[in-house]
């Protein structure tokens, strides 16, 4: 009898080993991973030379696993819940912006995951971004292919410091034509441009969700500035990138490069729950 008991302890504990096994085969990123990972997209990112990512906070890590566990129900950028993957950041409390996620199943080590990525166009130009700051790191074990493994790559916003840049961007922009440069506006305009920024990642438009004109909203906030017009935009990483792309905006670029224009006021709003995430607006007045 004694035995008898003795056998069933030792067949209790093997069955707890297996059970934590399987647990523990099926949990986040090992940090030594997270480590693998990060020296191995730092030495890509050296070669291509652009500064080198840190390991984000916890929430940000715990973003990437969760992202690791959807791929198995849906291997897509998009989520099983029809999102973009930039949204799960909210839900888990990460105030950086996105520049997008690097995703592969069936690899069994970062070296692996990480030579895959590298040999896709866009994977690679996510890891290589030159905005990105921080890194999260996912990695469940099961599902069909196995092994699956997310890396989000994430960058700060300061809106502050990105609307100085865009003006300091903008100006260069005009004085090398022979323009005058542009001073930042009022109190008054830059409320009426943080609220366009808003409302563009509610309606991708000029038009306002109320179904007005954009400039409208120098009424709203007693703006008695002469409009020259609005430039939006939605994406955009950085204030070199969101400049960019208004330069090569035909419209935009009139608004910009316009010789009556004396005041700006520019605004970048991050709202994870929107299509594009970064929505930019900047308003120009005489």
């Amino acid at each position: 009898m004694r035995k008898n008991n003795v056998l069933k302890m030792m067949l209790c504990i093997v069955m707890l080993c297996v059970v934590s096994a399987f647990a523990a085969s099926a949990s986040a990123a090992s940090s030594s991973e997270s480590e693998q990972f990060l020296q191995l997209i730092n030495m890509e990112r050296a070669k291509a030379g652009v500064s080198a990512v840190t390991i984000g906070s916890q929430n940000l890590n715990d973003a990437a696993q969760a992202r690791a566990q959807e791929l198995t129900s849906r291997y897509s950028y998009v989520r099983p819940n029809g999102q973009r993957e930039f949204t799960i950041l909210s839900e888990y409390g990460v105030t950086d912006a996105s520049v997008g996620e690097a995703y592969w199943a069936g690899t069994e080590t970062p070296e692996e995951t990480v030579a895959a990525w590298m040999s896709n166009d866009y994977f690679r130009s996510c890891l290589l971004d030159g905005n990105v700051k921080n890194i999260g790191v996912g990695h469940y074990h099961g599902g069909e292919y196995g092994d699956y493994w997310v890396v989000i790559c994430t960058y700060p916003v300061n809106a502050d410091e990105f609307s100085q840049q865009v003006m300091t961007l903008v100006n260069k922009e005009r004085t090398s034509r022979g323009l005058n440069a542009l001073v930042l506006g009022g109190a008054n305009l830059n409320a009426a441009t943080e609220l366009r920024a808003r409302e563009l990642a509610e309606v991708n438009s000029h038009t306002r969700p109320d179904g007005t004109s954009c400039f409208t909203v120098l009424n709203t906030f007693n703006v008695k500035d002469q409009a020259v017009g609005e430039v939006a935009a939605w994406g955009s990483r950085s204030p070199e990138e969101v400049v960019n792309s208004w330069m090569n905006s035909d419209g935009h670029r009139a608004i910009l490069l316009d010789p009556e224009a004396r005041k700006m006021c520019v605004s970048c709003y991050y709202d994870t729950n929107s299509d594009y995430g970064t929505n930019w607006a900047m308003l120009v007045t005489e």
